[in-house]
Formats: C-alpha cells, sequence, structure tokens
C-alpha cells in the first residue's frame, strides 16, 4: 500500500544541482515532492510477495480470462521536469541524518530520493558528496512511470543517473513482464541491463516458462531485449539454447524471426515453417518464411507489404522448385491493392495465380490471398458524383476446379440516384460489359452448345419509385424499363451468332401492414405484430428466344421468404420472367419491452395469372413455368435469449404441404467464449438427383479457466460420407497455451455417375502460444470458429 510520507519538523531534506564539475547540495525545508495520489485498498486474496510486485488478484468471478490478477501501477505525483537529467535537482529526504568525516552523510528511516520521474525509496542509505554516489539498504523499491525495481542494496550515481540493484526483481507494467537477476542497472537512458538474470510474462509465483541468460539488456527505446548466452527454460528445465536472442518488449513491430509453425499429416510428413520478418520502413515491411515439407522439399514464401499516402498494398509469393511428390516446380503470385489516386476515385486490384489446381489442396498457405475454385484478376476504378458512380471494371480468373466462369473484359458501369421529397426516387443503370470465356482450358474445352457463346452485352435499367410509409404501413408502386442488348459469337454454333435483346417493363406494387398487440407473460411485457403483404407485379417481356441467349452473369434467386417478393428474381441482367403475378405473406412477431425482436414466423405464396414464358421465377424451372402458384416459402426466427437463436426457412409442396426442404441452425454463443452449433439442410425430396443432406455440428466450451475443448463434424448424411470431424483441446494459463487439434477432412470430392467418391486426409497439429512472444505450432482446423461466427477467433493474444 502506498502511503504519503508524514511531513515532521525537523526532518532534512535536501536538494543537488549539477555545478560546472559536480554537484551542489544543500538542506531545504521539506518539500515531500512524490506522493501516491490513490492508495490500494488491501485484497486478502493476494500474496504478501504478489502485490510488493504490484500483482493483485480478481475477485472471485471476475476474471475475464485465464489469469487470476493483473499487475496495477499506483499514481504517483512525479516531478514534471523537461531537462536533460543532468541538469535536474536531486531531492532527498529522511526521518534521521547525520554527517561523518570525509564528506558522508548517512540517512536513517523514510529515505526518499527524487529525481524527475525517478523515486528510489529505501529504510537507511548514506550520500557521498565527494563521488555524488548514494548507497541505500534495506526495502529498497525504485519506481518510474511503467516500471518497478525491488532490491536490497543499490548504488545510485547522482551524476550519470546509473542505478546499480543486487539481488533484485523488477516489474514492467504495461508489457506484462517481470523478472530477476543477480544485479540490475538502470542506466540513465533508460536501458535496464540484468546480469545473470531472467524475464518472463508469468504472474509473479509462477515461472512456466522464462528466458534466462548471462547478460539481458532492454531498451524502452527501441523495443526490443537482447539476450546473450540464453536459455529458454519450461517448468525450471532448459530446452533451448543460443548465444544470441533478440526479442520484443512491446507491440512495436521490429525486424526478426517470428515463431515456427510444426504440423504432421500422412500426405506430407513433417512440416516445418520459419518466418523472419522486416521492418524496412514505417510504410513497407517483409516476412519471409522456409518452409520444409518432409515429403515435398524446400518452399519459400514472402509477403510484401507497401502503404503510401493514397494506397493499401500487399504482394504476396511463393515457390517450391521440383516438389518431389508432385513433379514440378510450385508457385504461387498474388497482390492486392485499395487506394484512392485522386479525390472521389477509388481503385482496387485483386490478382491471385498459382502454378496449378492442386496446389491449395497439396500445400495451402499462411499468405493472405484468396482460396476459392475461382481465382480472381480482379482491376476495378470508380469514381463517386453527387448521386452517381461510374465504374471501370476488368474481371477475368484462373479456375482450379469446376466450370470455367465468364469473364468481363471490360465492364463499363454508370448508376445513380435522385431523391425528391425523400419520397419518390428515381434511379438508373447504364452498363457495357464484354463476356469472354476459356474454351480452350480445362475447364472449358468440353462446354457445348449456348455456353460456349460470348459476346457484348449493353444494359439499361431506369426506375421510378414512390416511398408512401406510415407507422401502421406502406405502399411502395415503382416502374421499371429493363432491357438488355447482345452481339454474339459461338465458334461452333453459327445460328447463336447475331444481335439479340430482351425489353421488359415491369410494374409493381409493394404493399404492407403493420397491426400490433400489446401483451403481457411471467416474465415481462410484449408486442406482437401481424404483418400481412402483398406484391404486385406485372412484367411485359418483348424478347428474342432466350434460349439463344447465354446467363452470362444471372442465376436464377433461390427460393425463399422474401426471394418471392424480388422484382425480377434474377441476379444479374440476363434473365426477367415474364409474369403476371400477386404474391401473398404473412409474418408476426414478437417483440420485448425493449424492442428485441425475439421470434417471428412467416410465410408467402405467389399466384400466377399467366404463364412464365421466358425465364422461371424463383420455384419454376429455368426457362419458364406453367403453375398457377407457388410453394410455400416459410421462416421462422427464434432468439430464444440474446445468446440463443434458432432459424429456419423452407419449401412445403402447395398440394400436400408437406416440406420439399428445410433449413436449421441453431446457434448458442455467449460472452464467455463458449459456442454450440449446428446446421441442418435436407432437399432430397425436392431434387433426388442433386438434392443432398447434410448435418455440421460445432462447439467450442471452456471445461474451467484454463481448459477448452473444441470440434466439428460435418456429415454428408445422403451419401453417408464423413466431410471432417475435428476435435482439440486447449490449456491457458496466464502466461502460456498449447492447442492439441486431430482432423480428417476431404480434400477432393469427385462425382463419378450420380456416386461422389471422396478423398481424405487427416493429420494431428500442435501448437504453443508464449505471452509477449508469439505462437509456433499450427493451430489448424480452427478456421470454422470464424466461418460461424463471422470474427477472427484465434485469440492467441488473448490471456
Amino acid at each position: 500500500m502506498a502511503t504519503r510520507p508524514a511531513s515532521t519538523k525537523g526532518q532534512p531534506e535536501w536538494e543537488c544541482q549539477a555545478g560546472d564539475h559536480d554537484w551542489e547540495c544543500k538542506q531545504v525545508a521539506s518539500r515531500t515532492p512524490a506522493v501516491a495520489s490513490t492508495t490500494t485498498a488491501s485484497r486478502p486474496l493476494t500474496p504478501a510477495a504478489a502485490a510488493a510486485l504490484d500483482w493483485y488478484a480478481y475477485t472471485p468471478g471476475d476474471a475475464p480470462g485465464a489469469c487470476r490478477g493483473r499487475y496495477i501501477e499506483p499514481n504517483f505525483d512525479y516531478i514534471d521536469d523537461d531537462r536533460p537529467l543532468n541538469q535536474q535537482p536531486v531531492y532527498i529526504q529522511a526521518l534521521n541524518s547525520s554527517s561523518i568525516i570525509g564528506g558522508i552523510t548517512e540517512l536513517e528511516g523514510g529515505i526518499q530520493i527524487q529525481r524527475g520521474g525517478r523515486l528510489i525509496t529505501s529504510t537507511r542509505g548514506e550520500y557521498d558528496q565527494s563521488s555524488n554516489n548514494a548507497r541505500l539498504y534495506g526495502q529498497i523499491k525504485y519506481r518510474e512511470p511503467g516500471l518497478l525495481l525491488l532490491s536490497e542494496q543499490a548504488d545510485a550515481n547522482m551524476l550519470s543517473g546509473d542505478t546499480r540493484f543486487y539481488n533484485a526483481q523488477y516489474v514492467l507494467h504495461q508489457e506484462h513482464m517481470r523478472g530477476q537477476a543477480e544485479q540490475i542497472t538502470r542506466f540513465g537512458d533508460r536501458r535496464i541491463r540484468l546480469d545473470e538474470g531472467a524475464v518472463t510474462y508469468c504472474e509473479p509465483d509462477s515461472n512456466a516458462w522464462q528466458i534466462a541468460a548471462d547478460r539481458i539488456e532492454l531498451d524502452p527505446e527501441t523495443g526490443r531485449g537482447t539476450a546473450r548466452h540464453a536459455t529458454l527454460d519450461v517448468a525450471g528445465v532448459p530446452v533451448l539454447y543460443t548465444p544470441y536472442l533478440s526479442f520484443p518488449i512491446d507491440d512495436r513491430r521490429q525486424s526478426g524471426f517470428l515463431y515456427p509453425s510444426i504440423g504432421y499429416s500422412k500426405s506430407d510428413g513433417l512440416d516445418v515453417a520459419i518466418p523472419y520478418y522486416f521492418n524496412l520502413a514505417d510504410n513497407y515491411d517483409d516476412t519471409l518464411t522456409l518452409r520444409h515439407i518432409g515429403e515435398r522439399g524446400l518452399m519459400l514464401e514472402n509477403e510484401f507489404r507497401y502503404l503510401n499516402h493514397w494506397s493499401s498494398n500487399r504482394l504476396s509469393n511463393s515457390w517450391l522448385g521440383s516438389d518431389r511428390r508432385h513433379g514440378d516446380d510450385r508457385w504461387l503470385i498474388g497482390f492486392e491493392h485499395s487506394g484512392q489516386p485522386v479525390s472521389n476515385m477509388y481503385s482496387h486490384v485483386n490478382f491471385t495465380r498459382v502454378s496449378d489446381d492442386d496446389y491449395f489442396e497439396d500445400l495451402g498457405t499462411s499468405l493472405a490471398i484468396q482460396r476459392d475454385d475461382h481465382l480472381d484478376q480482379l482491376f476495378d476504378l470508380r469514381y463517386l458524383m453527387p448521386g452517381a458512380s461510374l465504374t471501370l471494371r476488368t474481371q477475368s480468373y484462373q479456375t482450379i476446379g469446376g466450370t470455367a466462369p465468364y469473364e468481363k473484359l471490360p465492364q463499363v458501369l454508370l448508376s445513380g440516384q435522385h431523391v425528391t421529397g425523400n419520397r419518390l426516387y428515381a434511379d438508373y443503370q447504364a452498363e457495357y460489359v464484354q463476356f469472354q470465356r476459356d474454351l480452350d482450358g480445362k475447364y472449358g474445352r468440353n462446354l457445348t452448345g449456348l455456353d460456349r457463346t460470348e459476346g457484348s452485352r449493353v444494359h439499361l435499367r431506369p426506375r421510378m419509385s414512390l416511398n408512401l410509409d406510415a407507422p401502421w404501413g406502406y405502399l411502395r408502386p415503382a416502374a421499371t424499363l429493363w432491357h438488355s442488348s447482345y452481339d454474339l459469337e459461338n465458334d461452333r454454333h453459327a445460328h447463336l451468332n447475331g444481335s439479340h435483346s430482351i425489353s421488359a417493363g415491369i410494374l409493381s406494387l409493394d404493399s404492407g401492414l403493420t397491426l400490433e398487440r400489446d401483451f403481457a407473460l411471467a416474465d415481462g411485457e410484449y408486442t406482437q405484430t401481424l404483418e400481412p403483404r402483398l406484391f404486385l407485379l406485372h412484367a411485359d417481356v418483348d424478347a428474342d428466344d432466350q434460349a439463344d441467349i447465354p446467363r452470362f452473369d444471372s442465376s436464377q434467386l433461390d427460393f425463399t421468404y422474401y426471394n418471392l417478393f424480388h422484382e425480377t428474381g434474377w441476379s444479374g441482367s440476363d434473365r426477367v420472367a415474364d409474369t403476371r403475378q400477386a404474391t401473398l405473406g404473412l409474418s408476426s412477431a414478437i417483440y420485448s419491452a425493449q424492442g428485441i425482436e425475439k421470434l417471428r414466423l412467416g410465410a408467402a405464396q405467389a399466384h400466377y395469372l399467366a404463364d412464365r414464358e421466358h425465364a422461371g421465377r424463383p420455384g419454376d424451372s429455368l426457362s419458364g413455368g406453367t403453375e398457377s402458384s407457388s410453394n410455400l416459402a416459410t421462416l421462422a426466427n427464434w432468439n430464444f435469449t440474446r445468446n440463443l437463436r434458432l432459424t429456419h426457412n423452407g419449401e412445403l409442396d402447395r398440394d400436400s404441404y408437406e416440406f420439399l426442404e428445410h433449413n436449421y441452425k441453431l446457434s448458442y454463443t455467449p460472452g464467455d467464449k463458449r459456442l454450440l452449433y449446428m446446421s441442418y439442410r435436407d432437399d432430397v425430396e425436392k431434387d433426388a438427383l442433386d438434392g443432398n443432406q447434410q448435418l455440421d455440428l460445432a462447439f467450442r466450451w471452456p471445461l474451467s479457466n484454463s481448459w477448452t475443448g473444441y470440434g466439428r463434424w460435418q456429415q454428408d448424411l445422403d451419401n453417408n460420407e464423413n466431410l471432417e470431424t475435428l476435435l482439440g483441446l486447449e490449456y491457458a494459463s496466464c502466461c502460456w497455451k498449447v492447442r492439441l487439434t486431430g482432423r480428417s477432412w476431404v480434400i477432393d470430392p469427385d462425382t463419378v455417375g450420380s456416386v461422389e467418391e471422396f478423398e481424405t486426409d487427416s493429420g494431428i497439429f500442435l501448437q504453443f502460444v508464449l505471452r509477449g512472444l508469439g505462437a509456433f505450432g499450427q493451430g489448424e482446423g480452427r478456421e470454422y470458429l470464424g466461418e460461424i461466427t463471422g470474427y477472427d477467433e484465434d485469440d492467441n493474444g488473448a490471456f
């Protein structure tokens, strides 16, 4: 506990000033310049030895992580002096003092020596004016902002500011670092040197791991520590020796080795990666990784980042010469750019290319690049104007799986909106795009018929709408002119060449009511809504045979509650259904008194007054439909609590009212890092050939403050095949973590006839995390946590 020293009459205090060649000291009236501005209440859960290092335990149940306590630095009113250290006065205070022959002053009781932001206290000592040295004994405590030193003896040079502490302990509060040494020297330039000492990020009374060395130097100015003849000790046992070690002591970027990753799988054997980080300048850096894959060879991965006043850039590449399993060179290149070259103009580049189709399946990567079947090669330049935007884009792909998509080489898009009186909206869209396809490559050469057609498209879509909204309902009429014209070429089917067009006049009226009633349950007041919705749509299509026009960038929307109210029922600009329809929907929601939606149920159905001749609405075939009504689309969202949520969407047969498709998601995600997740999908009844039935279960669950289990199980129920099984266990203390993960997963599902064949791999992955130093090993398999929650779930730095 820090207390204000008593100011007693007759209590001596010394003020020393730097002279030309020496110090000049004189006794002055007591001024007690350094006092604690706050006091710390006693904490019975904290051992006295830990409290002496400013470590205080959390009250039971309040610990936010594996740490049972934290460092709390007392607030002291240090003297604020901007002068160089050797020009700052020294204040010496003691309860008793006496001078002896030789110019030595003996000090006894309540000793305080302060110089600017440095304060030393002890029980007894002596000051030699001739040598400008002070020697202190017994319960020595040295403080400055962010630093605490404890020892039984100290020698301080008042001229240089250097102070030596013997048999000492230290704490760096913000860095959560502490240690001990036979001798600690605090230099006037703020460096700290430890002789025969150690550093650790573990809490007091724990040395789960530490770096011990003959000499360690910590430099707050550079943010790094260096150790000579150092060992990494784990549980008191030396496990690694190095003649020289450089390590960070804060979160500033520093050049040096990062921590390696180690893994093993049956296909690759032992996989070891060692990254080195180059802090080249404030605005650019580079990370080079040497990776040895036992069954393949030596691989180099590199990531260069560059930032300037108008752009952010990342260049990624890798090289594996003569892969022993693959039999050829393997490589990757990726470039990502986002910028604003001039005012209101924005640029974006995303380019990724790999040597072969199996690169990611075989090698994976730690580089921050795209890993889809269609690797983007995108250039985008956008200019924003008041109420409008103009975009120039080129987008091509490298396809490593599936079917070669259409590429936009180039695309020019102008879009805008004008609002009058917050009710009348005038929107427009004008586009020109040239579509090309890789018809000679592996994933395009087998395409036939219309799928081999390339060409250009001009699309125009002006729209007027009126929003008449009120608390009890809304009425939103709209009129749209939809037009696409084409100039097509087909190298094998000449009858598909030439000009084609699709035009449609679309009138729509979206309307709805919101009826409310209040009611009470045992746990509080609630409001229930009843929300009928009517959507009238008339689309009069004037078109050539749409069967002769490719679907360049269009796909039919899935059959869901909200898609039945969509104006075209398609993404993109190649299709619009010739339809006259009325879509009826009814939903009901329950809200708590705080306005939180607890439950929503809904169903919708489209009723058609004419056949869809050219393109189908959601639920129809792609080319159209003749049914007088759609099936019923259902939805349900149930928020049992803030953390427990169930969602459902499905499709009911219009005649039998049996489910043809249903999708369920149940998630429990409270704020204490617990997660339970279940997803179930079944559309086999809807499509016996292409339907699937899959179950996905995942969890992460703390077993205690230190232990956490996590896992995932994905099963293709239709084919009775396991897609992924993962089980892991994590142990965390205040200063280290270990994760052990076992995983089996599908890497290449192939369809042969109507049967899917699955190629699988398996591995065991071990990862260690040392607080303040980083992670080494492999935490592979935990990516599913981010897929489910949408957040980065590694938590390597959280203790």
